[in-house]
């Protein structure tokens, strides 16, 4: 009969299996670990055939096949280390073989069971002090590595890690790397700092099989070598007193180690190597700890490269993402302007970074209605447009359900309150009606339209006094529909705080004055579309768009008008025919 057997504490040292057997900590599993990091019901091994499966249960902490997590039903061989939490097991067949493990054995650490300790900081009292005896590289009467035996591991590591680029190759190889140079070497450690300052065990690699027990890692140690900048050396670790207490030196039966910091090219630590010798394998001596920082300082800016190398693949994948998302965006704005009877519309677009949070439609509504919509979403980037993405569609939605443009608007800002965001929207709808011959404005908090009048070149901002609150800051608020006669000749400007606001390198806003003074200059919808945008182009500058601008202008005319589709592409300097300039 096959079984599993264990020396792991708290658990008994052998337990037969049948056609299959349940792993857990609930009283009724065939292999009860009493161990409060297991599941109730962890693992199950089965037999199928002659052969015998491992299969995790959805554990929390997951299951271990010799030093890797399984993800589906793995298959088990004489001597296999299933590692469950802190417990392992070693799987036989009828006639257990010796176990025999594998010279050298390396895996990823943050797939097994690693743990960062902080062993006990050292007392003023040096008698009850169960810290490392820790002797620096900067002390006396050390002894230095030969000038030999340092080039000779700087050629070694250089040429083992000469075609590696991923962290994933080049990790292992610096432990295998200080595996030959170290023959007392039995366990080797890679410790990386995370973005958000923790320490994380990247890879680990060990001479022969794993210990009973979770590996444990003093994080007192790194943190002191990473924080002076130079190795650090425990002569003897095992044959001293104070490190009774010590989670990480107990755990390994540690006699000594070396822990050496990584260092970057500003001279900051960025994480360390660590290296320890077991009672078996004789100590290291102090003239090891010299060697080990030449590697460590050749290592460290390999590995820096790496990281590099990848944050530059992710940068790439992001760049991607953000390029699609900019497509993606430009699928939500209006591809043309609509034909409407008496009137022609212009627009331009442009994000101040790959996506933008402004946003203009126009919407067809029933009885040959046209809803103009411009709207700028609060902040920039992808959470702006994400919000700008759905508020579209909630736009849509509403008023085509509600012929009371004003109550439609109502309706929008309380599903757009709804979600709990904490971002608003101020929003500006004009409603065209060729058959009435009448045009209608709901402002949500946004700049009123400039209004230019043919007749006198005068010009107003009606609906400023009727504005009401933004769209998503309060449910349940009444806005009202304020309306306006629009004779042939007269123009309405619809815009984003991009136009107004625009800095240029003297921090000076382009503002609303000069806005309204192109507006007056009594020019139609073409040539007005084209001053704005040229004006604020030339205010800026060379320097860089701060936010994103959209202007849409509505010019009532005798005749319908036919225009072209929408055009993409172009600068700041030069608004389309009638499109998105993107």
């Amino acid at each position: 009969m096959a079984f599993l057997s264990s020396r792991s504490e708290g658990t008994a040292g052998r337990y037969d299996l049948g056609d299959q057997a349940v792993i857990g900590r609930h009283p009724e599993c065939d292999v009860l670990l009493t161990v409060g990091a297991v599941s109730r019901h962890h693992a199950k091994v089965y037999k199928e055939a002659d052969q015998y499966f491992l299969e995790d249960l959805q554990s929390r902490n997951g299951t271990f096949v010799n030093g890797k997590l399984i993800t589906s039903k793995e298959s088990l061989s004489e001597g296999d280390r299933i590692r469950v939490c802190e417990v392992e097991l070693v799987f036989h067949f009828d006639s257990p073989a010796p176990f025999v493990p594998s010279a050298e054995m390396t895996f990823d650490g943050t797939q097994f069971g690693i743990l960062m300790v902080d062993d006990p900081a050292p007392s003023n009292d040096d008698s009850s002090s169960s810290r490392i005896d820790i002797r620096r590289s900067g002390d006396t009467h050390r002894l230095v590595a030969s000038a030999d035996a340092k080039l000779a591991a700087l050629l070694k590591i250089t040429r083992n890690l000469a075609q590696a680029l991923s962290l994933d190759d080049v990790l292992p190889k610096v432990l295998s790397t200080l595996f030959e140079i170290f023959s007392q070497a039995d366990r080797g450690f890679v410790v990386l700092r995370e973005p958000d300052g923790s320490l994380a065990p990247r890879w680990v690699k060990t001479r022969g099989p794993q210990q009973d027990q979770t590996i444990r890692i003093s994080r007192t140690i790194i943190n002191e070598a990473m924080s002076a900048g130079e190795p650090i050396l425990s002569l003897d670790a095992a044959n001293d007193d104070r490190f009774d207490a010590a989670a990480s030196i107990a755990d390994f039966r540690i006699r000594s180690m070396i822990c050496a910091p990584l260092i970057d090219s500003d001279g900051v630590a960025f994480g360390a190597l660590q290296i320890d010798s077991s009672q078996g394998q004789g100590r290291f001596s102090e003239n090891d700890i010299d060697l080990l920082a030449a590697v460590a300082a050749q290592a460290g800016i390999v590995i820096r490269n790496a990281q590099l190398h990848e944050q530059a693949l992710l940068q790439r994948e992001v760049e991607q993402d953000l390029k699609l998302s900019t497509e993606v965006q430009q699928a939500f704005l209006p591809q043309k302007s609509p034909t409407i009877a008496g009137y022609q519309l212009r627009s331009f677009y442009k994000a101040a970074h790959h996506i933008g949070g402004d946003y203009f439609d126009y919407i067809r509504l029933p009885g040959d209605r046209v809803g103009v919509v411009v709207a700028d979403v609060t902040g920039h980037g992808v959470a702006a447009a994400m919000f700008m993405a759905k508020l579209s569609a909630e736009t849509r939605f509403c008023l085509a359900g509600e012929p009371d443009v004003a109550k439609a608007i109502e309706n929008l800002n309380d599903r757009m309150s709804a979600l709990q965001v904490e971002r608003f929207v101020t929003f500006l709808l004009m409603v065209i009606d060729p058959v009435q011959d009448s045009v209608s404005i709901v402002n949500a908090g946004h700049m009123p339209p400039i209004v230019r009048r043919a007749k006198d070149g005068q010009i107003s901002e009606p609906g400023s006094d009727e504005a009401g609150l933004p769209i998503a800051i309060d449910a349940g608020f009444e806005y009202i529909d304020v309306p306006l006669q629009m004779e042939v000749g007269d123009l309405a400007l619809m815009y984003t705080d991009g136009i107004n606001e625009a800095m240029n390198s003297k921090d000076e806003q382009f503002g609303m004055d000069a806005v309204r003074e192109i507006v007056a200059e009594g020019a139609g919808a073409d040539a007005t579309l084209q001053r704005l945008v040229s004006a604020v182009a030339a205010h800026v500058g060379n320097g860089p768009q701060d936010d994103d601008i959209c202007v849409v202008i509505i010019e009532r005319v005798e005749d319908e008008v036919s225009l072209p589709d929408h055009k993409t592409g172009g600068d700041l300097g030069t608004a389309s025919d009638s499109g998105t300039d993107a």
